[in-house]
């Protein structure tokens, strides 16, 4: 146990924040999964090796500051495998029930996909944004310098990556809705667009 009531509630943020960072390389292993745009996935990549570094830096300063990193209960390869089949078999279920020409249904599911892991991912770089900035704050109102300096550097990081993501979700969006609704059903400059994203995809 930490010595003083300083060290013990900076191991208690850390150790929620290194919580957090344990779930978060799982949750962006099984997204990578079901990734298929490359630019994504690439950053996805990149983000994950980060997620991974920030946890063994966050454990290193628990125990220096004489605490015990927490683990956190996750899934095995199995539930995550099965996880995975889930989400197939969900996506297609939901392609079947979708009604009218080929070109309309074009990407449903996948974009959706993508959306949905993109949301979350976004949501929970909030969570980790908000924990170093307590972490930061608290630490440097208490003279933790070494604590304060590591929050900032993972804190910057985790913003780039909501940046990231804020921007992403503007473009699948965009590609749902040209992939899902039909040409009839846009009007405006965006028709023509998506008529020509339309044909493109058919012509694959």
């Amino acid at each position: 146990m930490p010595d003083t009531v300083r060290d013990n509630k900076m191991v208690e943020l850390l150790n929620e924040a290194y919580g957090k960072e344990q779930q978060l390389t799982a949750a962006l292993e099984l997204h990578l999964q079901s990734t298929t745009r490359p630019d994504y996935e690439k950053r996805l990549t990149d983000h994950l090796k980060e997620t991974k570094s920030h946890a063994q830096a966050v454990s290193k300063r628990i125990k220096q500051l004489g605490g015990t990193p927490a683990e956190v209960s996750l899934p095995g390869p199995e539930s995550v495998s099965k996880a995975a089949q889930g989400m197939q078999d969900r996506i297609a279920k939901a392609k079947a029930a979708v009604q009218g020409p080929l070109d309309t249904v074009r990407g449903s599911g996948e974009q959706q996909r993508m959306i949905r892991n993109a949301r979350a991912e976004f949501e929970e770089e909030a969570h980790e944004i908000a924990a170093y900035t307590v972490i930061d704050s608290v630490a440097t109102a208490v003279g933790d310098k070494e604590t304060a300096q590591l929050a900032r550097g993972i804190l910057r990081e985790e913003e780039r990556m909501q940046k990231y993501l804020g921007d992403l979700l503007r473009d699948l969006a965009v590609d749902m809705a040209h992939d899902e609704i039909p040409v009839s059903e846009i009007d405006g400059p965006a028709a023509r667009r998506s008529s020509s994203r339309q044909k493109s995809a058919t012509a694959r």
